[in-house]
């Protein structure tokens, strides 16, 4: 497992919770596992504009909101400007360099 380091500032954190809390309570609502969900948005809240580690699950899950979220505001006509720089910013998450197991 691969964490990634994503660079966030304080719209991309805004955001990222907005796209997280649709899809925890879409999920809540139609009985699925929650939980991961809540978690990571409590994480996110708790972590300071600046870096924010993910892991591999938690990337895939906050793309996919972030994805969704633009999808909505695409189809109901809205502005994806907010959305869009918090994808690309998550896109651009990089995998840390490790030589020999160590961290720089």
């Amino acid at each position: 497992m691969s964490e990634r380091i994503m660079k966030m500032d304080r719209n991309d954190k805004s955001i990222l919770i907005r796209a997280l809390h649709a899809k925890y309570r879409e999920r809540k609502a139609s009985g699925k596992a929650y939980a991961e969900i809540g978690q990571l948005i409590l994480r996110i809240d708790a972590t300071a504009p600046g870096r924010l580690c993910l892991g591999d699950t938690e990337y895939l899950l906050a793309r996919n909101a972030l994805n969704d979220l633009r999808n909505q505001r695409i189809a109901s006509g809205g502005y994806t400007d907010a959305a869009d720089a918090a994808l690309a910013n998550l896109l651009r998450a990089k995998v840390p360099f490790r030589l020999f197991g160590h961290t720089r």
